[in-house]
C-alpha cells in the first residue's frame, strides 16, 4: 500500500488552508500536522466541511481583505495570516469577520494553538447536553467557591455540581493519606465515610500508587470510575458513579472531571488557592479579556521561595512583615512597569506578565531569582531555593482566566522536582 492510499484517522479535526499559497510561512502543513490536524487545500473533498479555514493573504490592502472574508460568517471558524506588511491589516482583518488574525512572520506552535482553540470556541454551541450543563457547572462553582467558608464546602459544591452535570447516579471525593481515607463530600450511595481503611479497596490503592484512573464494583455501565487526583501533599481519589441507564462517560468528561478533582485536592490544603488575593484574580481576568480581544499573548507566573514561611514565623511579626515586604520589593524591581505581582499561598508570589510570552517569563524569572540573590535570606534561617511555574496564553487548554490557575499549579510542582533551573512550564 502506498503512503497516498493510508487512511487518515477521521477524528482528527480537520483545517482546510484557503488563500494565497505563496503566502503560507514555510512547515506550515507539516506544524498542523504534528497539533493533530487533519490538513486539506481549497479543492479536496468539497462534501466534507471543515473545522477551520486557515487564510493566507498575501499584498493585499483593506479591500482585498474584505473580499475574500466576504461569505462564511455561520461556517467554521477562519483563521487569517496576513503577509509582512501593514500590521492594522490584522484589526481590519477582524473588524471584517475573520475569528483569528495574525501578521507574519508567525510562530507556528502559537498558530496552531489558536486554531485549537477557534475551533473549540465555534463547536461550543453544539456541545452534548452534559458538556454544556459541565461548563455552566464549573462556572457557578468559581463564584460559589470564591464565598465558601471551608474547603470542605468547596469539594462538596464541586462534586454536586458535577453529579448534576454529568448526571451521575453518585460521586464522591475522597482524601487519602497512606492507607487511611476520609470520605469530604459525597452526592448518592457510596463507601462508608467513616475512617475508611483503603486496604479494602485494592483499586483506590493501586490508583493512587500509579496515578492512573481505575474501575471498581459499581451501578454504571463498567462500575465505578476512580480518578487520582493531587499530589502527595494532597492526595485524593473522586469516585464516579455513571448512572445505568446513561451512555459511559466520554473521555473529554473524564479529562475535566479529573481537572476538577485537582482543584478540589488543593482546596484541602491550607494556604493554597483560596488565599490568592482577589486583586491577583480580577488582574488576571483582566488580563485574560484583553489578550483575548487583541489577539495577544501574557503569561501567568507562579514563585515559591522555600522555607519563607518558616523563617517568617520563626521572626516576630515586625521583623516577618519586614521580610515579606523586603521580598515583594525585589520582585517588583525585577519586573517592568505593566507587570503584576501578589502574594500566593504561604511561601509563593503571582505574577501577571502582558505581552510576555513563555521565553519572555523565564527570563522574568531569572531576574527575580538574581534579585533574590541579593537579600541576606539565608540570615533568617536555612538557604531557600526558588522554584518556578509558567503559563503562557494562548494556551489549547486555556478557554477561561481560572483555566491558569490549575495549569500554573501544576507547573510549579514539576519545577519544585528538577534539579538546577527548578522552573516548570505548562505543556
Amino acid at each position: 500500500m502506498t503512503d497516498a492510499a493510508l487512511p487518515e484517522p477521521l477524528d482528527l479535526p480537520r483545517v482546510l488552508l484557503a488563500g494565497d499559497v505563496a503566502a503560507r510561512p514555510d512547515g506550515l502543513e507539516r506544524a498542523l500536522t504534528r497539533a493533530g490536524f487533519r490538513v486539506a487545500e481549497g479543492a479536496d473533498d468539497p462534501d466534507s466541511a471543515p473545522d477551520a479555514v486557515l487564510l493566507t493573504i498575501g499584498a493585499a490592502g483593506r479591500e482585498g481583505v474584505a473580499d475574500l472574508l466576504l461569505d462564511g460568517a455561520e461556517g467554521p471558524p477562519r483563521i487569517v495570516v496576513l503577509a509582512a506588511g501593514d500590521p492594522d491589516l490584522a484589526g481590519a482583518a477582524l473588524e471584517l469577520g475573520a475569528d483569528d488574525a495574525m501578521v507574519a512572520p508567525v510562530h507556528l506552535p502559537e498558530l496552531c494553538a489558536r486554531v485549537h482553540a477557534r475551533i473549540r470556541d465555534r463547536q461550543a454551541p453544539r456541545r452534548t447536553v452534559y458538556e454544556r450543563g459541565a461548563r455552566e457547572a464549573l462556572d457557578r462553582l468559581v463564584a460559589e467557591s470564591r464565598h465558601a467558608l471551608l474547603p470542605d464546602e468547596v469539594v462538596l459544591a464541586l462534586v454536586r455540581r458535577l453529579s448534576r452535570a454529568f448526571d451521575l447516579a453518585g460521586c464522591a471525593f475522597l482524601a487519602a493519606q497512606g492507607q487511611r481515607g476520609r470520605i469530604v463530600a459525597e452526592v448518592g450511595a457510596g463507601p462508608d465515610p467513616a475512617g475508611l481503611d483503603l486496604r479494602a479497596y485494592p483499586e483506590v490503592l493501586e490508583a493512587l500508587r500509579t496515578r492512573r484512573p481505575a474501575t471498581m464494583s459499581g451501578p454504571g455501565p463498567g462500575g465505578t470510575i476512580v480518578l487520582p487526583v493531587g499530589d502527595p501533599a494532597a492526595q485524593g481519589i473522586l469516585l464516579l458513579h455513571p448512572h445505568p441507564e446513561r451512555p459511559p462517560l466520554a473521555a473529554a468528561q473524564l479529562a475535566l472531571a479529573a481537572n476538577l478533582g485537582e482543584a478540589a485536592a488543593q482546596a484541602l490544603v491550607p494556604g493554597a488557592r483560596g488565599e490568592a488575593a482577589a486583586g491577583l484574580e480580577q488582574r488576571l481576568q483582566e488580563e485574560f479579556e484583553r489578550a483575548r480581544r487583541y489577539a495577544l499573548s501574557f503569561s501567568l507566573v507562579l514563585v515559591s521561595v522555600d522555607a519563607l514561611e518558616e523563617a517568617v514565623h520563626r521572626l516576630d511579626a515586625e521583623a516577618g512583615g519586614q521580610l515579606l515586604a523586603d521580598v515583594l520589593t525585589e520582585l517588583r524591581r525585577a519586573l517592568r512597569l505593566p507587570d503584576f505581582v501578589s502574594r500566593y499561598a504561604a511561601e509563593g508570589f503571582a505574577m501577571v506578565l502582558p505581552e510576555t510570552d513563555v521565553a519572555g517569563a523565564r527570563r522574568s524569572v531569572q531576574r527575580i531569582r538574581d534579585r533574590l540573590a541579593m537579600l541576606p535570606l539565608e540570615s533568617y534561617g536555612r538557604r531557600t531555593p526558588l522554584s518556578a511555574g509558567i503559563v503562557g496564553f494562548p494556551h489549547p487548554a486555556v478557554t477561561q482566566a481560572d483555566d491558569m490557575f490549575v495549569l500554573v499549579e501544576a507547573a510549579l510542582r514539576r519545577g519544585r522536582a528538577q534539579v538546577g533551573e527548578r522552573v516548570g512550564v505548562a505543556d
